[in-house]
């Protein structure tokens, strides 16, 4: 870590010795309070809200400072982290609501781009992706990003055709998503997408082949494997409602079976009233799930995900989701109520029901959102014991 921090200096003073020649010269950040507590568990397990005990209480301080620009044709970007639980997660816990060291300091983006003649574009260095089965995921106090060069070609205005190598993800590296200790989960990835937007219509077309995938959460696959994924989804407008379709599949070399998903998602405007509705289903036979590889599953591109209610259970196979929302704003607060009930007839742990109320609203140059959640559980999942109440609490300052 101190290479790391040693880095950021030397980088920091190579910057100031050259400011004259570098335009357009941004910095943006953001320090934010990441809380989250419960009330699940059975017996001395069991938890109360607000208690500060392991698997009861999480929580994070995370201080984000970043910086872009240009220098004539070549645009660069890097964003810095630092992290502290400043004794959020009590004695009981080691490391913070991220999983990184307390007080750690690194790298979560550094990259350079450059045109490629009049229709192409490149992004070089470790950055956010948003592509189906790699994505940077924003729902935790840190966001996971991506070492990968990215090919941008624009052949005509509605279309983009993207191609990428994807190395690796700081998932791995700097910290654990969802807790659960990690070791390098792929070995490389090649990714090409094709994205078509007019006034009427949109269609999104993405192909991933991911090497050396080794899945620690599942039993299924016993070693290493080459993943192969598809997805598309396409939307419209009818009268006042918004359609989209969405289809997926995931295959591997040492599987019999892939895995498909195939989902439908309406929403529209009542009133002040936001409205939305959507059903996922995936086949009964496959060893993988849709969902985002570089995260071990958690969360996904289908539409019916709740807060926890996401990837690891909505893209597992043999799951059918059902997903209902309605948000409207009452004066500044931003209030949203949805239930997820998603059924597996071939894995109980993942026969979940659950309801969340979001309230969003801003004082001064603070942002705040309350999530209140509540999970249930078939009475014959092994999951049973996290079902109750779980609030999470978010507050930002943004510069």
């Amino acid at each position: 870590m101190r290479k790391i921090i040693l880095s950021v200096a030397v980088a920091a003073m190579a910057l100031s010795t050259t400011a004259s020649a570098l335009e357009d010269i941004k910095v943006n950040g953001q320090a934010k309070l990441w809380y989250e507590t419960n009330d699940v568990g059975v017996g001395t397990d069991s938890n109360s809200l607000f208690e500060n005990k392991a698997g009861g209480t999480s929580g994070e301080i995370v201080f984000k400072l970043g910086v872009t620009g240009k220098q004539g044709n070549v645009g660069f970007g890097a964003t810095l982290y630092n992290t502290t639980d400043l004794g959020l997660t009590g004695e009981a816990l080691t490391a913070t609501r991220s999983d990184t060291t307390n007080s750690d300091m690194f790298l979560g983006e550094a990259y350079v781009t450059a045109p490629m003649g009049s229709m192409a574009s490149l992004k070089l260095g470790r950055q956010e992706l948003n592509t189906p089965f790699l994505f940077t995921e924003t729902w935790n106090a840190l966001p996971n990003t991506f070492d990968a060069a990215v090919v941008t070609v624009k052949p005509m205005n509605d279309l983009s055709l993207v191609a990428m190598y994807v190395g690796q993800d700081n998932a791995d590296t700097n910290f654990k998503v969802d807790g659960a200790a990690r070791t390098s989960i792929f070995g490389g990835a090649l990714v090409v997408g094709a994205l078509y937007k007019n006034s009427a219509f949109d269609a999104n077309f993405w192909y991933t082949n991911v090497g050396n995938y080794n899945n620690p959460n599942t039993t299924l696959v016993t070693e290493d494997e080459t993943l192969s994924a598809f997805y598309l989804d396409a939307g419209t407008k009818v009268a006042n409602v918004n359609l989209r379709a969405y289809a997926a599949t995931v295959d591997g070399s040492d599987s019999e079976k892939s895995t498909e998903a195939y989902a439908l998602s309406a929403g529209t405007k009542v009133g002040t009233f936001d409205l939305f509705a959507a059903a996922s289903t995936t086949t009964d036979d496959g060893h993988h799930s849709v969902a985002n590889i570089s995260t071990v599953n958690k969360k996904s591109f289908l539409p019916t995900e709740a807060v926890y209610t996401d990837g690891l259970y909505v893209a597992h196979p043999d799951s059918t989701a059902f997903k209902v929302k309605a948000s409207t704003k009452l004066g500044s607060t931003g209030i949203a109520l949805q239930v997820v009930d998603n059924s597996n007839d071939t894995t109980a742990t993942k026969e979940t029901t659950e309801f969340d109320l979001f309230l969003t609203d801003k004082f001064g140059d603070f942002s705040t959102t309350a999530i209140l959640m509540h999970r249930s559980f078939d009475k014959d999942a092994e999951d049973d014991a996290q079902g109750g109440i779980y609030a999470r609490f978010i507050v930002a300052l943004n510069f």
